[in-house]
């Protein structure tokens, strides 16, 4: 029996009730079971522990029930739990029933644990039989010996980025501790995240393993899980790092945001620096902002929403002073906000305006902080002020009327060396290395400044020289003296630091799985960036009343994600992410289940959304700009009835391919039914009407060419084909993709890049939001699945010709391998359209700067230059996503090709990313250190954070990194987390 399409669409919207409701949108109070050895010789720091266990409770919201007697437990009560936390309780003199519901809970992932100390005394004791999957648990271990006199001993990180590592010192000594050893060491078996040197026990002893670690997680199980041997004396709840340690195990067990932890940061070096001189000028200032004004958050007439209730500031006027001999700011300053997130924003007004705009600071709690602001790059000859102001953007999760901001001690100061913002130099004093780590395979280089010399790699578990040799000049286009550290043959799994002259860096992995833990605290941001769900600590239930209308309907548009330090949102970015989830959980379900079902479950809440938003017939609601908290209850005065909604071929596009590649993982027939919708719906309409005319400037799809337009179609229609097997999509993607190939270059020099459409009068670029891979991704997708077709020759020579651009352009920013902007040609803005699409806002002299920018590239020929950071004119720089997706580009034609050199730039993203960049920052907050705060002034600083990106000064062609912490390079974005989540996936992939 045929059934009609009305039918059909009411069925799957049905269904996709059913499926949407699996996805857990209401907050509740998670439940803790506390496991306490009572009495003995641990006696002081179990209680310790529940003490300090109770108080934690209070400030992450969770239940604690306490027990002493494992006996106690009741059949199905470990199902009601959501951590377990073992304090101290040994392996033994459970009930059977009780350890069989602990076995499944851990194997099925139900509930997290975490155990400390006697939990690993596996073996028997007082009549009881060794426990045999506690022992498999813990490695395969049996307790053996320990220390009988407690010893002090310095203790090493071997994984610093995983989450329960998270603000700890790379070595910390733990005091007054028993150390146990056993039968052998659980290494083989599990991963390890800490280790003790035993040369450094004090007192010495000659109890050893020689190989010991003392905290370690088993990745073989679905539970998250960690172990730390430490756990005797109640002395080690004064210890920083014990105590972040089992604060990041909490969180991490209940799926909680990841706690910020800034003494790695650049703002608190910046504070060690040696102040010069100082001058104060203002003792105190105190801002009253309400919550709310009562009134109607109103924008602009082309964006009535993105708006704010009103702005509260203070300026101090100086009278034209000139500050040049100045080069920061500092202040003191401290709300009284009891909930959610509080910020300020610091500026200079001056006759001379700086496109750099003010400094947000993040505002914490009631405690005093003090602020560093460098000045250095900012005009400042000509001061007629310094503004302290914030915007009243709504109650989020306080509910108090006004907030109390109190400055005090504003001064301005004189350091030595500022802070580099620009240039390809090295910063001073540092090594310009990546600082999560080095994958096993590939090239591993980092670099210096000057003439370097010879270099060492040092095991920094033995502390051994294990690699030598002498830096190497490289070939380069970039006009400073740079020396590079090159130990690529070294490809031994460990834990490392390179040192050379005076300058030693931090410890790093060498790992097949060194940037794996960048993976956890980028998916804490884009988990804290949730809409329509409550997150804890930032806002409650967000956005519900927030409505598209269509046909006399509302639909809500709360759900996805926030899109960046405001809190807008556009219905493709939560598909281009949602879809990058799903390619990191493929990646990884199998080495890493404790990662994988977390990342599968934040792709759901993505996947909820891009089926929340279909309004029926291709249409779906689009987008909104926000920069306001709404009350969150429909029917009240704030309601907002102006989301965007479209009906494009090229979003429904891409939408399809999502669901389909959602539908095949997860295998999902509801999906699958969508994906055939959506798909239908874009051909349709692309039979109807053709390529679509993009009419929304503030959506990223805007700036589509023609080319990267026809790509994302063949692509879709691959995907449906895989999710199929019908071959009218195979025909489809093998025709659509003729058009994209009718743009690219494939005779010169330099050739394999794409122009906008066949007039060829512009080149495929982008500013902002790039889909630089889709080409690719389309190609690769057909001679895989096609390779038969009479045009796979031609497919397979256009993803060749595109790896040899890259390698070829990716000479001029050697020795860094930052992906460059790439080829442009003259007279470009003769295409009209394209140009003002890509560049908004355009400035009248536009054409003149054009020209300008392009000069100062690499010069090709007389009508080609190749830019190492795009030519652009308005706030919308940095290129982080332009970057990934290159590299995204390069891992792609990499896997295919079976090309190492192009497998090698695609990393190279990923290592400028957290360090190898002139700037020695890492620009993920959280990760490695030196990372610069960035603009969340919606959702305060979060582990993971991403920016947009680093840009380039004025019109030159120079990297540029200022420390105004502002929008839009500064502006923490979803999309740069989606496509760095993307790009690490295919280092993963078995």
């Amino acid at each position: 029996m045929k059934m009609n399409k009305k039918l059909l669409s009411k069925w799957i919207t049905t269904a996709l009730l059913l499926f949407c409701c699996t996805i857990n949108t209401e907050a509740r109070t998670q439940k803790v079971l506390v496991l306490a050895e009572p009495g003995g010789q641990h006696e002081a720091f179990t209680q310790t522990g529940l003490r300090w266990l109770h108080q934690q409770a209070e400030v992450m919201n969770f239940d604690i029930t306490a027990l002493e007697d494992c006996k106690k437990l009741k059949t199905g009560d470990i199902a009601n739990y959501d951590l377990i936390i073992q304090l101290n309780y040994p392996p033994y003199t459970w009930s059977e029933a009780s350890a069989k519901e602990f076995e499944q809970a851990i194997d099925n992932g139900t509930v997290a644990w975490v155990g400390f100390h006697h939990a690993s005394l596996l073996g028997e004791f007082d009549g009881n039989s060794m426990w045999e999957w506690f022992s498999d648990f813990l490695g395969g271990i049996r307790f053996q010996n320990y220390i009988a006199e407690t010893a002090d001993g310095e203790v090493t990180v071997e994984d610093p980025g995983h989450p329960i590592m998270s603000g700890v010192n790379p070595r910390f000594i733990i005091k007054e501790d028993e150390w146990y050893t056993y039968d052998k060491s659980p290494r083989q078996n599990v991963h390890v995240l800490a280790s003790v040197d035993e040369s450094t026990y004090q007192p010495v002893s000659n109890v050893t393993m020689n190989d010991h670690p003392v905290i370690w997680t088993n990745p073989k199980k679905a539970a998250r899980n960690v172990y730390f041997q430490i756990g005797h004396s109640a002395s080690l709840f004064k210890n920083p790092d014990f105590v972040r340690m089992f604060t990041n195990a909490i969180l991490w067990g209940l799926n909680l945001p990841m706690r910020c932890y800034d003494e790695a940061s650049l703002e608190t070096l910046l504070k060690t620096q040696t102040i010069l001189a100082t001058k104060p000028i203002l003792g105190r200032m105190m801002l009253a902002v309400p919550t709310n004004t009562g009134k109607r958050a109103i924008g602009t007439a082309d964006d009535p929403d993105y708006a704010v209730y009103g702005t509260c500031s203070k300026t101090l006027a100086l009278k034209e002073h000139n500050l040049k001999k100045w080069n920061r700011l500092s202040f003191d300053i401290r709300s009284d906000l009891n909930a959610g997130v509080a910020n300020v924003n610091i500026a200079l007004e001056t006759k001379q305006p700086s496109d750099l705009g003010a400094h947000l600071v993040n505002v914490k709690g009631n405690d005093w902080q003090h602020v560093v602001y460098q000045i250095e790059e900012l005009p400042r000859n000509q001061v007629t002020g310094i503004r302290i102001y914030t915007d009243i953007k709504g109650r989020n999760l306080s509910k108090q009327d006004t907030i109390h901001y109190e400055i005090r001690n504003l001064r301005l100061e004189r350091v030595k060396v500022p802070e580099k913002v620009s240039g390809w130099q090295v910063a001073t004093g540092h090594i310009a290395y990546s600082m999560s780590g080095y994958l096993t395979t590939g090239r591993k280089t980092a670099i210096v400044n000057g003439t370097g010399g010879t270099f060492r790699l040092i095991n920094e578990l033995n502390h051994q020289v294990v690699y030598e040799g002498t830096t190497i000049k490289p070939d380069t286009t970039l006009d400073c003296p740079l020396s590079v550290i090159d130990f690529s043959n070294f490809c031994q799994e460990g834990i490392y630091s390179l040192a050379i002259g005076t300058l030693h860096t931090k410890p790093f992995p060498i790992s097949q799985h060194a940037l794996d833990g960048t993976m956890w605290k980028v998916l804490n941001f884009i988990r804290c960036q949730r809409c329509g769900d409550t997150v804890a600590g930032i806002h409650g239930r967000c956005h519900i009343d927030v409505f598209c209308d269509h046909e006399g309907k509302s639909h809500s548009y709360g759900g996805g994600w926030h899109d960046a330090g405001d809190l807008s949102q556009q219905t493709l970015q939560t598909g281009d992410v949602t879809y990058a989830l799903l390619e990191a959980y493929q990646a990884c379900r199998q080495n890493s289940p404790q990662l994988a079902t977390l990342l599968l479950r934040e792709a759901k809440h993505g996947l909820h959304q891009i089926v929340g938003t279909r309004l029926g017939n291709g249409w779906r609601a689009s987008s909104i700009g926000l920069l306001h908290w709404t009350d969150g209850i429909a029917g009240t005065a704030d309601d907002i009835h102006t989301v965007r909604k479209q009906h494009l071929s090229f979003d429904n596009y891409l939408y399809a391919a999502y669901e389909a590649f959602a539908a095949i993982i997860m295998n999902d027939s509801q999906l699958k039914q969508v994906a055939i919708e959506d798909f239908r719906y874009a051909d349709e309409q692309f039979q109807r009407k053709g390529i679509d005319t993009f009419n929304i400037m503030m959506e990223h799809n805007y700036n589509t060419s023609k080319a990267t337009w026809m790509a994302a179609a063949s692509w879709s229609a691959s995907m449906l084909y895989r999710l199929t097997g019908e071959t009218v999509y195979a025909e489809k993607a093998a025709r659509y993709i003729q058009y994209t190939l009718d743009c690219q270059e494939q005779t010169g020099h330099y050739t394999g890049y794409f122009y906008r459409d066949k007039t060829r009068k512009a080149i495929v670029h982008y500013i902002h939001q790039s889909r630089e891979q889709l080409p690719i991704q389309a190609l690769v997708a057909l001679c895989e699945d096609q390779p038969t077709h009479t045009d796979f020759g031609r497919w397979k020579k256009a993803i060749t010709l595109y790896g040899q651009y890259l390698k070829h352009t990716a000479t001029v920013t050697q020795p860094y391998g930052m992906a460059p902007s790439g080829i442009y040609q003259k007279e470009e803005y003769s295409d009209h359209d394209g140009f003002d699409r890509l560049h908004l806002w355009a400035p009248k002299n536009a054409q003149q700067r054009f020209n300008f920018q392009l000069q100062e590239g690499i010069k090709v020929d007389d009508s080609h230059f190749i830019r190492r950071f795009p030519i652009w004119f308005s706030i919308f720089n940095g290129n982080e996503a332009i970057i990934l997706s290159t590299g995204k580009a390069a891992a792609l034609c990499g896997k295919y090709l079976n090309d190492k050199a192009l497998f090698d730039i695609a990393r190279e993203q990923l290592y400028w990313t957290v360090g190898k960049n002139p700037f020695c920052q890492s620009l993920i907050y959280g990760e490695g250190h030196r990372y610069p705060r960035q603009d969340s002034f919606s959702s305060g600083e979060l582990v993971g954070e991403m920016p947009v990106g680093i840009r380039s000064i004025g019109d030159h062609d120079v990297p540029y990194f200022p420390m105004t912490n502002n929008a839009c390079y500064k502006e923490v974005w979803l999309t740069s987390a989606g496509k760095w989540l993307s790009l690490i996936a295919d280092f993963l992939t078995p």
